[in-house]
């Protein structure tokens, strides 16, 4: 009798202390958006002059509002007729310019700095990235 009433004794204290373990998940939900990506062919003639050895060419992009300005990430990247095989992230220097550019509300502005001619053909790849506010 003594060793059955152990035998429950133990079956109970396992039972309760196993049962009292419980795995808890905590999901934490953000408010984040996926990346965007646009690519955009330009020709060599749609590069504007500006000065003697800079060409500007401006992209209109509505997704680019305040919440991508103020705290998402803009980045762009060229890819020319000559390498198609490949993007350059830009700033950078190809080809005998110097890429590099800046945004605002609903553009990108591309510059081209360096030969006296216009960029040749080229696909731009703009990706805009949603990112949760750290401060």
């Amino acid at each position: 009798m003594k060793r059955l009433l152990l035998a429950a004794l133990i079956g109970t204290a396992a039972l309760v202390s196993f049962s009292s373990c419980k795995k808890e998940y905590v999901t934490q939900e953000v408010n984040v958006l996926d990346g965007t990506s646009y690519v955009f062919p330009v020709k060599s003639g749609d590069w504007d002059r500006e000065g003697n050895n800079t060409y500007i060419k401006d992209i209109q992009i509505s997704d680019l509002d305040k919440r991508y300005y103020e705290d998402g990430h803009v980045s762009v990247a060229i890819n020319v007729d000559s390498t198609p095989d490949r993007y350059v992230a830009i700033p950078s220097e190809l080809k005998g310019y110097k890429f590099s550019y800046n945004y605002s509300i609903g553009v990108i502005r591309i510059y081209a700095n360096g030969l006296s001619s216009p960029p040749e053909n080229m696909i731009i790849k703009v990706v805009l990235t949603d990112a949760t506010i750290g401060n």
